[in-house]
This record gives C-alpha cells, structure tokens and sequence, in this order.
C-alpha cells in the first residue's frame, strides 16, 4: 500500500469550521440513537439485580399487591431465581451477542449500506427487549440478552463509521465524540428509569423502556439519507450528490466539487502490487491474517481490549451491588450520580481531545484509574464509604476523559480508509470479548477475593499505561498513515 494514503481526516485541521446544518445534526442524532440503546442495555440489569434474581424483595405501595399490576396480571413472574453466577451469565452473554453483531456489521454496512443496517439492529433490539420483558426463565433471558446485545454490537460499529462520512473534516473528531457520550447518556437514562422502577413490581418496565428507544431510532432514520460516502462507492454519485447537499452549508455545486476529491482520492487508493481496487476494504479475517495489518491491529487490539480489562463495566455492570455492600440504602443513587458524571465528562473531553492529544489523555487517564482502582479496593475492604464513593467517582472521571471516548475514536485514525470498516469491526469484537470476560468473571472474582479484585484492575491499568507510553502513535494533527507510524 502506498505510504501517502490518506487517512480518515481527523480534527487536527487549524481552518475555519464550516456552519453545521441541520441535515448534519439529525444525522449525528439518529446515528447515535444507536449507542444510547447499547449504553441502556449494557445497564439495565445493574440497579434491578437483587429484585430481579429474588434476593431482594421492596415493594413501591404496601396496600397493592404484586397480582394486582399489570405484569402480574398478565402470569408474569415477580422475580426469577437466579444464583451469582447465572446472573454473572446473563449480564455478560450481551458482550457474546455483541460480538457476533460487531463481526458481522462491517460486512454488512458495506454491502447493504449503514441506514439500512442500523435500522435491522434497531428493529432487533425492539423484539428482543419485549422478549426480555416477557421473560420468565433463566433461559428466556438468557437468549433475549444475546440477541439484545447482537443488536447493539451492530449498533456500535454503524454509529462512529457514520458520524464519520458524514462530518466535515474539521468537525470530525467533536462530532465522533459524540458517540461516546451517547453511550454515557444511554446508561444514564437506565439508572434515571431507575429511581422509580428498581423495584420488585416495576423492575421489568426497565427492560421494555429499552423497546421504545429502538422504535423510535427506526422513525428517526426515515428522515436520514444514506451516508455519501457509500453511496459514491457503489455507483450512486447522483444520490451521494444530493445528501451531501443537505449536510453541506454550501452550494450544489461545492458538493458535487468534494464528491470528486473523494473519488479522484479513491483512485489512488490501490495496493500498487494489486489490480483490484481496495474502497470495499478487507474481510475481518484478512484484517487478522494479514501482516501488512500488525501495527495498527496490534494497537487497536491492545486499546480496545484494555479499555474494559482496567474494570469500567464492573462499576457499569454491578456498580449498585458493589456499593450497596456499604451502602445499602444509597447505591442506587450513587450510581444515578456517576452515571451523571460520566456524561458532563465525556462531553468535557470531546472539546479538549484536539487541543490536548489522544496520547497525553489515554496516559493521564490510565494513570488515575490505576490509583484509584487501589483507593476502591481499600475502601471496600475496609467499609470506608467516603474512601469508596470518591475514588470511584475520580475513577468514572478519569475513565471518561481518556479511555472511554478515545479508543472508538481512534481506530480511524490509526488505519487506511479504506480499512476502516473492518478494523472498526475488528476492535469492537476485542472490545466485547473483554467486556464478556469483565462481565462473567468479576462476580465470581468478588465473590472470591472482594475488594482486592479491584487491585488485579489497578495492575492491568499500570501496564496498559505503560504500553500506551512506549507503542501508541500520537495521530493529533496528522493525516497519512505514514505520518502517524514514523518511528513506529
């Protein structure tokens, strides 16, 4: 491949940003609907756990009775026996789901288009939340938890790749941040449902609400036309022409000016020891096998997988029972609280990212959370509640400054073009093979070893900061894959 290859532009651009329109801005919004369901699903089950599982009972009225609701009304259970490790099972068979969705969605973007894509996932995950939401059985929760994760884990992969094509150069990196922060304000949404339906009644309403996001994502993508970007790639200019327009502040003409720079860019964009052109990209399999990958795909490997072994999801996933073992009366409220955080965060992020660099953040970040995932494992085995509730909110902090929104972010940066999709695919099946791993482990690990489980997340995290230091490429400002790898 020829070194001059340009990459995906990131915001490193000092031009004057181009007015966004309100074409450019639905896009963004509709495309991100997608990963505000994948947060909502990644936390449902966190603050319902122990009214779900039966380990708990409290219910919202002492004068009505469980048979007088709707739900029990209608032969639905009121709670499901579940033991530590088949609840571990059912939270984390939605990173299992995630995968086969995240595997597949590249493929499936490219050849159907990413509109049309979405709103399949979408649709999914509406029939899998009612089935979640109907669910009486270990095992009936079990498969709409896969099939609600093999959604969003298409979701996830659509959502980046869109905003991307979508966004003009300058404005890429504060549009694509917005993926991130979506996710935050999905998982925010659970714990805000939450405070009125963690419950031994209600809890299941949390689970149908996820069915009502997705319907309105498919609504919303009716009024979204198909990224230019594959529609000039599978032979309709004329149509890309138009939806550029709209997401354009310029003219016509200016629009149809930037489709030809694409395709004159694309016309460089062959493997000079091949005759075939390379706009479709890999296979996923290719993308793994193929060493002419390794040093991107080392790194994104090595980023999106650690992104969930330094521990983020055992505060996501079981952040309520964690904290309720100290605070039994206030851990679903603490949680509302980091969820809060999380977000003011991650939008705090997206405005420093191209100011500050994706390298000094993904240090400071690692860095912080290795400290304080020390400070939670002292405060949870010594019960210091305040010791607890401020390491772990510094560590939320520290999580969404750095390593929440950068490794998604980054891998488009890191790669050719015309690789993206696939490797976009790529590092979101790392991503969710450590999330499974995260999700079914900890429990155990808790169960095991309490709060010195949060010690093993502070020693990952120290490395991973370390590897950060010595192999990441800074990709701030630079816009060929050769720039980013010099001395790499």
């Amino acid at each position: 491949m020829a070194e001059t290859e340009r990459l995906m532009p990131n915001g490193g651009s000092r031009e004057t940003k181009p007015l966004i329109t309100g074409h450019l801005i639905l896009g963004t919004i509709v495309a991100c609907l997608g990963s505000i369901q994948y947060g909502y699903h990644i936390a449902e089950l966190n603050a319902p756990q122990e009214f779900l599982s039966c380990s708990r009972f409290e219910a919202p009225d002492e004068n009505i009775s469980y048979d007088d609701t709707w739900v029990g009304q209608h032969g639905l259970k009121q709670c499901i026996a579940l033991t530590d490790s088949q609840y571990g099972a059912i939270t984390s068979i939605f990173s299992i789901g995630g995968l086969f969705g995240s595997y597949y969605a590249g493929n499936w973007a490219n050849r159907y288009g990413r509109k049309y894509v979405s709103m399949g996932a979408s649709a999914m995950c509406m029939v899998s939340s009612l089935l979640l939401f109907f669910s009486n059985s270990y095992l009936q929760l079990l498969f709409g938890r896969f099939l609600v994760g093999m959604s969003c884990g298409t979701a996830i992969v659509i959502t980046p790749l869109f905003i991307n094509e979508i966004a003009p150069v300058e404005w890429r990196w504060a549009m694509g941040s917005m993926n991130q922060v979506s996710i935050n304000l999905g998982i925010l949404l659970t714990q805000t449902l939450a405070l009125k339906y963690a419950d031994s009644y209600n809890w299941r309403w949390l689970l149908f609400s996820g069915s009502v996001i997705a319907v309105a994502n498919i609504l919303a993508w009716l009024k979204v036309d198909e990224s230019p970007r594959w529609l000039v790639s599978h032979g309709f200019v004329s149509e890309a022409e138009t939806a550029l327009f709209k997401l354009r502040p310029g003219t016509y003409q200016q629009a149809k000016q930037e489709i030809q720079d694409w395709q004159r860019s694309h016309g460089h964009n062959r493997d000079p020891e091949s005759s075939e052109e390379t706009h479709s990209g890999p296979t996923l399999w290719q993308y793994v096998t193929d060493p002419s990958y390794k040093k991107p795909r080392t790194v994104i490997l090595a980023i999106l997988s650690c992104q969930q072994f330094c521990g983020i999801n055992s505060i996501i996933f079981y952040g309520v029972k964690v904290i309720g073992k100290i605070l039994p009366d206030y851990s679903i409220q603490v949680n509302f609280a980091i969820s809060i955080l999380n977000v003011v965060v991650t939008l705090a992020a997206s405005a420093i990212i191209d100011h500050v660099g994706r390298r000094p953040l993904l240090l400071a970040s690692t860095t912080v959370m290795t400290a304080m995932s020390l400070l939670i494992s002292v405060g949870l085995t010594l019960s210091v509640s305040f010791l607890l509730v401020t390491a772990t909110f510094v560590y939320i902090a520290a999580f969404a400054i750095g390593l929440g929104p950068i490794p998604f972010l980054i891998i488009g940066e890191l790669s050719y073009p015309q690789d993206a999709a696939t490797a976009q695919s790529f590092g979101t099946v790392c991503n969710w093979l450590a999330t499974f791993i995260v999700g079914y482990l900890f429990p155990i690990g808790h169960g095991l070893m309490g709060g010195y489980v949060f010690a093993i997340f502070a020693a990952i995290a120290a490395m991973f900061a370390t590897y950060v230091y010595k192999r990441v490429p800074e990709t701030k400002g630079k816009t060929t894959y050769s720039e980013v790898w010099a001395g790499y």
